[in-house]
């Protein structure tokens, strides 16, 4: 491989950010099995909707899926954040914001670039499942309560 082909940092090359490019490798991404720490699926008022699972180790994000409507936009912002996230600490990954999508991103019309913040809260909701599985926390919205009978 030559390296005006090479994605990584060991060329000098960063990985190539424009959409088109970003949609293709987020297509394949799209189609993978989910890892083992899923978030919410989460729907926007347009009706799109994304979801992201993780694989950790030692608080750092190993790898990073997704599964999102065929959205263009959508799949490309979602293709770079989950690039953006992976070899991060989990707290660094749920500090990436929307507006870094969108500086990073080039090329995504201005009424499209609302996706980013769809991509932020699915990838947020996978990272908030993985904080609560790996304190052993309860979320209060998923005890089920029993009435005591007489």
């Amino acid at each position: 491989m030559n390296p005006e082909e090479c994605t990584q940092g060991c060329c000098g090359a960063s990985r190539r950010r424009t959409v088109s490019d970003c949609f293709d490798r987020g297509l394949r991404r799209n189609r993978a099995e989910p890892l083992s720490v899923a978030g919410e699926k989460i729907t926007d008022a347009n009706g799109l909707e994304a979801q992201f699972s993780l694989d950790l180790e030692n608080g750092v994000v190993k790898a990073v899926r997704f599964k999102v409507t065929s959205c263009v936009a959508l799949t490309a912002y979602a293709e770079v954040l989950a690039e953006e996230a992976e070899q991060l600490s989990l707290a660094s990954a749920i500090a990436i914001s929307a507006h870094t999508l969108i500086e990073t991103l080039d090329g995504v019309p201005v009424f499209r670039r609302d996706r980013a913040n769809l991509a932020v809260a699915a990838l947020r909701s996978a990272i908030q499942s993985a904080l609560l599985r790996q304190t052993g926390a309860m979320n209060e919205s998923r005890l089920h309560l029993r009435h005591a009978t007489a």
